[in-house]
């Protein structure tokens, strides 16, 4: 499985609905949502998913996105996604 970032870009207005059913593909395909944004939605997601999400009538594109580890914003951005990934994932006790 090799899970990279991608942008996903919404088509035409935003409106609730249709980006809860964006990311309901992106769940549905084993992917997480790192940030959600009026325009599209940061997610990590298998390689092997994307054409699945794009295929959804609301997503206009899906492209990759690299931080520049030393970028003005990258370390914001990843505690952001650091602490919205954390709400997805659930931890198994052994």
């Amino acid at each position: 499985m090799a899970m990279q970032m991608y942008l996903v870009a919404f088509n035409g207005e935003f409106n609730q609905p249709m980006s809860r059913s964006v990311q309901h593909r992106v769940r549905q395909s084993g992917g997480y949502i790192l940030m959600v944004m009026r325009t599209g939605i940061i997610v990590a997601l298998d390689d092997s998913q994307v054409p699945t999400v794009q295929s959804h009538p609301d997503v206009s594109l899906v492209g990759g996105v690299t931080l520049s580890p030393n970028g003005y914003a990258a370390e914001r951005l990843k505690r952001i996604f650091a602490e919205n990934l954390s709400k997805q994932i659930e931890v198994k006790a052994e």
